[in-house]
């Protein structure tokens, strides 16, 4: 349904044409929303076309989040619930949230207005996007105007019909609602250098090794050998060091990786007869190969280090930016504006923005110092998720919030093992500035510490007298591990942390650093920026482990799902340097293509699968890494769910809070609770306050308080008014503001007559001009207090103003959760020739 008059466009963006106006209210059958819900397709009279994702929501009833919600108590009262105001979670565990309610006695009675607080503790499901409360409680009960037997009614009510079980909440209706208030630390020690930038207006693909080619031999195919050390499948004829490069069905073959490749009709007898073996599965699918469509092969970008491309098609087609001086290449899957007013280039890499005079660099990060045009871009954009970072913009602090959760599971001691193979016997490598140290010839993160060796695998720390082991589940982590910079490559074990104990069992988490995405700049990135050099030992048979790596990967946020993915084929059918191989010490050989995704295999980081479109790229699991341990471990949430008794509570709270259909409701939503105690409503642009058993009239909520917050916002504190300014739907106004400094000038020519007449002095001379100054009528405008009274009136808090946005920016971002979920599954784009949009490309369309 909509939920208001919407333009119905041609396609995914305000550039193209209307073919009406869908009116507000209208049902309307959704087909398709694209990632981030900005856009999504319909039919509406008989056409299909598109409408902004802000402007939909469900048509079914929302039983368990619909608000308000009303009750009917036991002296037959009607108990109204608005929708709750969270104002606090102390280390993600206590969430504290004010409630508007509505008590009406009976039929006849007016309704009183009142302040219920409630807390309760949380255990954050990010799998789901979801938070469980459980041991719910009223804090705080303010109905001054009731009289004392309907506030005895009222508090047993409350008490009954508060959930003694859990319920479960949208991670993004708390996030938005604390993003203002909830402001995390920047880490520092990030690395901002720009990385290798290609670019091309042709179809192209880039290909990455880390460091020198490092070949290995195809196991039982002599003659043949393959590039480990890449992001696609290379493999090399060894007699005539000849190589060949995969591209979807067709092939290019150079005697020098870096430059030279041409495509080529039929491959060697060696390619043919590749093992039949998982690790060659999706290669054996080219053979014998295909020309590339229109007998048109793609460009070949060669580093040997991370690097980035952009690719456009055609050359850059630019689009304005409706309310901003900036321009948008809508032509390429990259994120890349363009600020008319200074000529300069601007591209997203990884969270990192940078800048140029040129798109052929060289490039600047430029993140701290964004042009302010860039806290407007609209949120119906088809650009949107760019807004997550942005200093300053509500998106980028609840990025930063949702990165922030922790996810938590129980371990039992004694459950769990880690097993740890060495590339021969254990090499340790100091950590800069610390006294410990880490093994380098494994593929897990081994840190020494003193006597003790600790290593964590998927989410749970282990420590042993050796670092062969045994190893058991650590009850406790050292301080130490928790200084460890960026610049090491085990930077990301500083994120898991032991959360609790108990008798026999240990709470463990970790939080998004973990996954490398990092809080730095005042938004939330992904990398540490630096290079880690890999463990690479020569032979017949080479050694190589990979490090994590910034760049090379396509990495791009996504707001829907609260992560980070990989994305485009252009960067190689495994997405990075670290997917074309990583050599296994229990087998001696490696593993390759499907069979890997993170340090530990299928066990998975989030790049181990596409968030663009849902599709795993690989076997993994994003967030979800603690259920790699199978049953052994216990989610936070499983836990908190299992161990609910209370369910006809929980039951009675979904089904008796009806969503408030009734008969004098005509303000959904438009109710606040003041953290003063008092009820405030919004109509249209107005604000009232609910006292003495009325509404009164009070000034809006002052605009000039929301700005504290860019105290410590980080790298945002420059830009503006902050996320609270960025995303008010008058923000274009705000960029008039600047001229107001120029009105001091409108005065100069009230002071020329004066320079040109001396004569126009003279009223100082006349001791007559003083009269006034003693006539008590002269002083009456003074005293006048109707010109007062306005200036005087009560305000509402200053903290409702940012209440209500992000009340309308938790239940947009439910809303567009929804309709990605509802959006039917979008095929899988194909074809050949480095197509710019295959295998998860196309993220706006």
């Amino acid at each position: 349904m909509t939920t208001a008059n919407v333009n119905f466009r041609q396609g995914p963006g305000t550039g193209f044409g209307s073919l009406g106006t869908v009116p507000s209210g209208t049902q309307v059958d959704m087909q398709n929303c694209d990632d981030t819900g900005a856009w999504c397709s319909i039919s509406f009279n008989g056409q299909n076309g598109f409408v902004s994702g802000r402007y939909l929501q469900l048509s079914e009833p929302e039983q368990t989040t619909g608000w308000p919600r009303s009750f009917q108590t036991g002296n037959g009262a009607t108990l109204v619930l608005y929708q709750p105001q969270f104002t606090e979670w102390d280390n993600f565990k206590t969430l504290k949230a004010l409630v508007a309610a509505e008590y009406i006695k009976d039929k006849n009675a007016k309704p009183v207005f009142g302040v219920i607080g409630v807390s309760g503790q949380t255990v954050a499901d990010t799998e789901a996007g979801e938070v469980d409360v459980s041991q719910i409680q009223v804090t705080q009960l303010d109905f001054s105007a009731l009289d004392r037997a309907s506030l005895t009614d009222l508090t047993l009510q409350v008490g009954k019909i508060m959930p003694t079980g859990t319920i479960t909440v949208k991670e993004d209706r708390i996030t938005a609602g604390l993003a203002e208030y909830k402001r995390m630390d920047d880490v520092e020690g990030l690395n901002s250098e720009a990385p290798p930038i290609f670019v091309s207006t042709e179809p192209a693909i880039l290909v990455q090794t880390d460091g020198a080619p490092i070949l290995a031999p195809v196991k039982g195919d002599q003659g043949l050998s393959f590039v480990v050390n890449t992001n696609w499948d290379i493999l090399k004829i060894d007699d005539t060091s000849e190589f060949y490069l995969r591209d979807e069905k067709s092939w290019l073959t150079t005697k020098d990786v870096s430059a030279g490749w041409q495509p080529v009709a039929d491959l060697p007898d060696l390619i043919k007869s590749l093992p039949d073996d998982d690790n060659w599965k999706d290669t054996k699918e080219a053979v014998p190969g295909e020309p590339f469509p229109g007998n048109q092969p793609p460009k070949v970008f060669y580093s040997d280090k991370p690097a980035e491309m952009i690719v456009f098609e055609g050359d850059p087609k630019l689009e304005p930016v409706e309310g901003t001086g900036l321009e948008w290449a809508s032509n390429t899957d990259s994120d890349v504006f363009f600020l008319k007013a200074s000529s300069t280039w601007y591209i997203l890499v990884s969270g990192r923005w940078f800048k140029s005079a040129s798109l052929d660099g060289p490039w600047q990060f430029t993140t701290p110092d964004l042009p302010s045009d860039f806290q407007y871009i609209p949120e119906d954009a088809p650009y949107y998720s760019v807004r997550s970072s942005v200093p300053g913009t509500s998106e980028a602090e609840q990025a930063r919030l949702k990165a922030s959760i922790p996810t938590t599971a129980r371990v039992e001691v004694g459950s769990l093992s880690a097993d740890v193979s060495y590339a021969g016997d254990p090499e340790f490598k100091p950590i800069d500035g610390t006294s410990m140290s880490y093994a380098t010839n494994t593929n897990d993160q081994v840190i020494q510490v003193g006597a003790k060796y600790y290593v964590l695998q998927d989410g749970v720390w282990f420590v042993g007298d050796s670092p062969q082991g045994p190893f058991q589940v650590a009850t406790s982590v050292p301080d130490e591990i928790y200084t460890i910079p960026p610049s090491s490559p085990v930077y990301n074990t500083t994120y898991v942390r032991v959360y609790d104990s108990e008798p026999g069992a240990v709470w463990y988490g970790y939080t998004m650093g973990y996954l490398t995405g990092f809080l730095a700049w005042g938004v939330f990135v992904y990398g540490t920026g630096w290079r880690y050099r890999p463990w690479y030992r020569p032979g017949f048979r080479p050694i190589y482990f990979p490090r994590p790596v910034t760049y090379g990967i396509g990495a791009f946020y996504n707001p829907i799902r609260g992560t980070y993915g990989r994305y485009g084929y252009a960067y190689g059918p495994y997405r990075g340097i670290a997917g074309g191989g990583i050599y296994n010490p229990r087998t001696g050989g490696y593993i390759r293509g499907a069979a890997i995704s993170g340090p530990r295999g299928s066990a998975g980081f989030i790049t181990a699968y596409n968030p663009r479109t849902g599709n795993r790229i690989i076997a993994g699991g994003a967030r979800g890494i603690y259920g790699s341990w199978g049953g052994k471990v216990v989610t936070g949430p499983q836990w908190s769910r299992t161990r609910d008794l209370q369910k006809d509570a929980v039951n009675r709270w979904k089904r008796d809070g009806t969503p408030g259909n009734l008969a004098n409701f005509d303000r959904r939503g438009d109710v606040f609770a003041g953290r003063d105690g008092s009820v405030y409503r919004r109509d249209g642009e107005n604000w009232q306050k609910f006292e003495g058993g009325r509404w009164g009239d009070v000034d809006a909520p002052s605009r000039d308080a929301m700005k504290d917050r860019l105290g410590d916002i980080g790298a945002g504190a420059a830009i503006g008014a902050g996320a609270a300014l960025a995303n008010r739907p008058a923000g274009d106004k705000l960029k008039d503001r600047p001229n107001q400094g120029k009105l001091p000038n409108v005065q100069k020519p009230a002071n020329r007559p004066a320079g040109q007449r001396p004569a126009a002095q003279k009223p100082v001379q006349r001791p007559a001009a003083q009269k006034p100054a003693q006539r008590p009528a002269a002083q009456k405008p003074a005293q006048r207090p109707a010109a007062q009274r306005p200036a005087k009136r009560p305000q509402a808090p200053a903290h409702l103003s940012r209440d209500r946005r992000a009340r309308s920016a938790g239940n947009r971002e439910v809303n567009r959760q929804r309709n990605v979920q509802r959006a039917q599954p979008r095929p899988q784009r194909q074809g050949g020739g480095g197509a710019v949009r295959r295998g998860g490309g196309g993220r706006r369309r």
